[in-house]
């Protein structure tokens, strides 16, 4: 079993307090609320820099996903970072370790925040954790994939040492329009500091 700390607390750059810790399998039931928000925002605004989140989920979906995110992190093969303000999820980061034993120092990072937690510092900070949560399981090589659209987070990304490797041409399909996905990755033996 991989040793993970308690939640710390993290202050954004607009003075909101937040508990960052990892998943844990009773978090279903604020997963669930988390995701069916991005959905109804992404219903919204057609052009949110998100390719997943296409339809609401349901509190048996969040209940497996947990199982499985949580097995992983007791096995060393998933790194979760969940920014909690009191009961409500507002943001994640998660590096799964890809399962071939050729890449298995490679991982792939996911990380999806809502709209009023954007642009204060979060996600930097959740993909800080992150990262070195995924040095310390042996995962030095990350990938991610970004829609092309979603300019800040190319930016964060950026900022937080990945590279652009290519792009897939017209990999998003949306409302009759094709949009590029950016593929990134980063080595991050040196790169990401501890605080």
């Amino acid at each position: 079993m991989i040793e993970r700390k308690k939640g710390e607390e993290f202050v954004t750059r607009d003075g909101r307090a937040l508990a960052l810790r990892p998943f844990k399998k009773s978090d279903a039931d604020a997963m669930l609320r988390f995701a069916n928000s991005i959905v109804k925002e992404k219903r919204k605004n057609r052009d949110l820099g998100i390719a997943a989140f296409d339809k609401r989920l349901t509190l048996s979906f969040e209940r497996k996903f947990l199982d499985a995110t949580v097995k992983g992190m007791n096995d060393g093969q998933v790194v979760s970072v969940a920014a909690f303000s009191g009961r409500d999820l507002v943001g994640e980061c998660m590096i799964r370790r890809r399962e071939l034993s050729d890449l298995s120092h490679t991982a792939l990072l996911g990380i999806v925040i809502q709209d009023s937690y954007r642009g204060v510092g979060l996600g930097e900070e959740l993909m800080r954790r992150a990262l070195l949560g995924a040095r310390k399981i042996g995962v030095w090589l990350v990938e991610l994939e970004v829609i092309s659209i979603n300019h800040q987070a190319i930016r964060l990304y950026e900022k937080m040492g990945f590279r652009r490797v290519g792009v897939v041409p017209n990999k998003v399909q949306r409302d009759g329009r094709l949009i590029d996905i950016v593929v990134m990755y980063a080595d991050i033996r040196q790169t990401i500091n501890p605080p």
